[in-house]
């Protein structure tokens, strides 16, 4: 699923506009317009998606460009701008801009044209994502975001989740974990489930830990967020 980072100095006016693509399933990270701010959110992998509030940003959309292409030389984000009336005059679409929003706009304006712009380049949309509550797991890219923020799991801890989140609600025994996730030719215990659990809980933290549940004397369901 596609990354996306919302670039702007001013985090309680785009607040909203985070909050609406979460809860359209997609994962979403802001940072400052500043060089070092914006150099730390694309680290380790750039977005996919920049929507930029040109106003409030220091670097313009050609210097933006430019740091991506020297940081990540086969990678082109698609560009969304935030503007102002104002903006209009100087708008330059050879810089590398894929669309616009003029305010006063709605968020959900915002979601429709990513959408119909993820649409129009042929790149994946939130139908490979598993949306629980405030967590994503993205199946194209093997990730997992919890209220917008990356989740660092090991790949067996992602397939374990990815697995019980998948089939929410259903209860299942240690021996069914080990068979669906690590394969019928695995010889460790069921401890090994137990650990990765408890690992996962852990890195979910309060309140989320809750989302998997332990059935007592059976195995692990994974909940509905209450």
């Amino acid at each position: 699923m596609q990354r996306i980072l919302i670039i702007s100095n001013n985090p309680k006016g785009t607040a909203e506009l985070q909050q609406e693509l979460i809860c359209a399933g997609y994962p979403v990270l802001t940072c400052s317009g500043e060089r070092p701010a914006v150099l730390e959110a694309v680290s380790p992998r750039p977005p996919d998606v920049l929507v930029l509030d040109t106003p409030a940003s220091p670097l313009g959309l050609k210097a933006l460009r430019a740091l991506l292409r020297q940081e990540f030389s086969s990678h082109s984000p698609l560009v969304i701008a935030l503007m102002r009336r104002p903006d209009l005059a100087t708008l330059d679409m050879s810089a590398g801009l894929d669309d616009f929003l003029l305010a006063p706009y709605l968020p959900a304006e915002l979601v429709a044209r990513l959408k119909l712009l993820l649409w129009k380049h042929n790149r994946v949309d939130a139908e490979q994502l598993i949306k629980v509550g405030e967590l994503v797991v993205d199946q194209a890219n093997y990730a997992v975001y919890l209220a917008g923020q990356p989740l660092e799991l090991t790949f067996k801890e992602y397939e374990l989740l990815r697995f019980l989140a998948t089939h929410r609600g259903r209860v299942f025994t240690r021996e069914a974990l080990l068979n669906q996730v690590w394969g019928y030719d695995y010889y460790g215990g069921n401890r090994t489930v137990d650990v990765h659990i408890r690992r996962i809980r852990a890195k979910l933290g309060s309140p989320y830990e809750d989302l998997v549940e332990t059935v007592r004397n059976v195995g692990y369901r994974f909940n509905d967020p209450a």
